[in-house]
């Protein structure tokens, strides 16, 4: 499989993961907090934001990660999310032969939004960041529902290095 391939379907792949999450838990487990710590609702809507930034930017090769819809809506109701997951997921279907196309890519790295920080990029780098990003976001989420008493996958947010290093020490 080429890398390019490879890139869309971990995406994919990780989509797919958070969509059979949603369909396990109840509403109160997607918007209910713990603690002081955002809801599992809050930290999932953000990573889709993330991808709806991606794909909406990819036909004007401008990416632009601070222009997050934030919709609320995903972030309570279940059944938003996994219509927006579904959304991400047919997004990236069509993206074969993007992965060395350039782009310019904005993210606010403390400057603040009167300072846009444009960055040179490629498709194929931002599905990196996208999946590097949502393990990130599942780790999180992870740590909230199991706190909660609620048992998931045991490779719900964890890195395929990671993955990959526990395989290989158990052989």
């Amino acid at each position: 499989m080429s890398g390019e391939l490879l890139q869309v379907e971990s995406n994919a792949l990780l989509l797919q993961q958070g969509i059979s999450l949603l369909e396990r838990l109840d509403d109160a487990q997607y918007a209910g907090g713990l603690g002081s710590w955002a809801p599992v609702g809050a930290q999932y809507r953000h990573v889709l934001d993330h991808y709806q930034s991606f794909l909406r930017g990819l036909e004007s090769a401008r990416v632009d990660y601070d222009a997050r819809t934030r919709d609320e809506l995903v972030e309570r109701s279940r059944l938003a999310a996994l219509a927006a997951s579904q959304e991400c997921l047919e997004g990236l279907t069509p993206l074969g032969g993007t992965a060395d196309r350039p782009i310019l890519v904005q993210m606010d790295s403390g400057a603040g939004p009167e300072f846009p920080d444009w960055r040179e990029s490629s498709a194929g780098r931002e599905l990196q960041f996208l999946c590097s990003h949502t393990i990130h976001h599942y780790a999180l989420i992870r740590l909230l529902l199991e706190g909660a008493g609620t048992e998931l996958d045991p490779s719900f947010g964890v890195a395929p290095s990671t993955l990959s290093h526990q395989r290989a020490a158990l052989h």
